[in-house]
């Protein structure tokens, strides 16, 4: 990891995906048929946004390798 950008995408996708582990199992384990709909919800942007901090750090090493040129 070179850059400020790719830790704060690490750290926050990380943070994401364990907040909407938490509140996925919080969602599905709620003993109120009619309740835990906003559980669920968070659940998802939480996932949402871990996924878009994936985009960010896979996307931004495409090509970063050096190139091996056919003469060589």
């Amino acid at each position: 990891m070179k850059s400020l950008k790719d830790i704060l995408a690490v750290l926050i996708g990380i943070a994401a995906a364990l907040g909407a582990i938490f509140y996925f199992y919080r969602f599905v384990t709620d003993p109120n048929p009619a309740g835990g709909h906003t559980s669920g919800w968070i659940a998802l942007g939480l996932a949402a946004i871990a996924f878009v901090c994936g985009l960010i750090y896979f996307l931004g090493h495409v090509n970063k390798e050096e190139e091996i040129h056919i003469t060589q």
